[in-house]
């Protein structure tokens, strides 16, 4: 991970206020990260995070996303600790009835497309579709790159194709889940609830990013609420090999992956 001064003055301002400026109840409630990770979110304010107020606040010791259903585009709050190259990310996530959010990681920031816009790979909050709960999407690039479920391959030239496939579990809105994200080269793999979502090899070296910032999001759409606690971040090796074409072959018999409003959505398996 790189560390970058890429705060504004006020921002900075706050990035150097540290523990030592809390009281003892905010010093008990900082989450206390496991061994070889971060803290990314300090339970109780928004330091070391940018993103328009309007959406983003602290409640209950959350970092807490909301719309109004008005949204015209996505917006996101991004963390100022650095860029993102292989890392693990685990984060505890509670999402509305109707909401729709994700984990943007080796994103890219884009003012020039509004207010708090970042592209580049998401890993899904989705409540109402399980196909999407934890998929690998690129938001404003490829789009789905694998629905939930699915072991995919990137060809070199863009298309996703699936070559493998995981069960499929709901996982209820309105609860705490635990989201887990590893990426190591361009080996990408989600989980929640420690049940694998996505297994995906990007071999699209055009299209894919191997760098770029943290951010969450909150949706168009319906009115929605999100909220992430017990953040956590790994910093892995920048020297992490890459995994070539010879090494992910896709079998005669795959399918490409579904482009998005061509796809169908897939129901649970049973258990």
């Amino acid at each position: 991970m790189t560390r970058r001064s890429i705060a504004t003055p006020l921002l900075a301002l706050a990035l150097m206020i540290g523990p030592g400026h809390r009281s003892p109840a905010e010093e008990a409630s900082t989450p206390k990260p496991p061994e070889g990770f971060q803290a990314v979110f300090d339970g109780h304010s928004l330091t070391g995070w940018e993103g328009s107020p309007k959406y983003w606040s602290v409640e209950d010791g959350c970092l807490t996303g909301k719309a109004d259903g008005t949204l015209k585009f996505n917006r996101f709050i991004t963390w100022r600790g650095g860029t993102l190259r292989n890392f693990e990310l685990r984060v505890k996530v509670k999402v509305s009835s109707r909401g729709n959010s994700g984990l943007q990681y080796r994103g890219t920031e884009r003012p020039d497309l509004g207010e708090s816009v970042v592209t580049g790979y998401q890993c899904d909050v989705v409540a109402n579709r399980p196909d999407y709960n934890g998929m690998l999407y690129e938001e404003r690039g490829r789009r789905i790159l694998a629905h939930t479920g699915e072991k995919v391959v990137i060809d070199p030239k863009g298309q996703p194709w699936v070559v493998g496939q995981f069960p499929l579990k709901a996982f209820p809105p309105g609860i705490w889940h635990d989201y887990r994200v590893v990426v190591e080269g361009n080996h990408h793999r989600h989980w929640i609830d420690g049940h694998p979502t996505v297994d995906v090899i990007d071999l699209d070296e055009k299209g894919r990013k191997l760098e770029g910032v943290l951010a969450v999001q909150v949706h168009v759409g319906p009115p929605m609420s999100i909220q992430y606690r017990d953040f956590f971040l790994k910093t892995l090796p920048d020297d992490l090999p890459m995994i070539a074409s010879e090494q992910a072959a896709i079998p005669t018999d795959a399918r490409k992956v579904a482009a998005q409003g061509q796809d169908s959505p897939r129901k649970p398996d049973a258990e």
